[in-house]
């Protein structure tokens, strides 16, 4: 499924952020038009909630802040909420924005599939400083990870018991263990 009608226009970057502090829903900014996020899953939120745990503490550790309810923003002027991701800890900053995004993790479902795959795999690509994009699959232990060589991107697909590896956090996980304990799919 593609985005449905924009909500609103907008002209700046800055606007979209004005308008996102005062809004009671999620937008991501794409080439001026406000698109309203897609409600997730209990699934899809407790795959994302579970990486968070299992990594936080362990990527404070090796410098890296750990981001899931933050705008990033793209090179392009895109403004998008990953449902994980990490930063450097001595990044530059902003209270409600980040721009450098090492490792960015995409929770797949229906309704977005095709612009994690298209839209944001573009957008994402031209960060200077990701290293790692995975697409999760919430279905199954599968995942999908791209990760940068020289100006090159590596794609590897991982399942089962696979170790899903975070090199820049030193740190890797079973694509298993993200799976164990999860409600039945509907």
């Amino acid at each position: 499924m593609l985005r449905e009608a924009p909500v609103k226009t907008v002209t700046t970057f800055e606007e979209f952020l004005e308008f996102e502090s005062r809004s009671e829903e999620r937008h991501e900014f794409v080439d001026g038009n406000l698109f309203i996020m897609a409600g997730g899953t209990d699934r899809h939120n407790l795959i994302a909630l579970l990486l968070i745990s299992m990594v936080f503490q362990h990527a404070l550790k090796r410098g890296f802040y750990t981001f899931n309810d933050v705008i990033l923003e793209t090179p392009s002027g895109h403004g998008y909420y990953p449902d994980v991701y990490w930063v450097k800890q001595n990044a530059e900053k902003q209270a409600r924005v980040q721009y450098h995004a090492t490792i960015i993790i995409e929770v797949l479902s229906n309704s977005t599939e095709l612009i994690d795959r298209g839209e944001k795999w573009q957008a994402y690509q031209q960060i200077p400083s990701l290293e790692q994009y995975v697409l999760l699959s919430q279905k199954e232990p599968l995942a999908e990870v791209f990760t940068r060589d020289g100006s090159d991107w590596r794609y590897k697909k991982l399942d089962g018991d696979a170790a899903l590896v975070f090199a820049s956090l030193e740190f890797e996980v079973k694509l298993s263990s993200l799976f164990e304990n999860l409600p039945p799919l509907e």
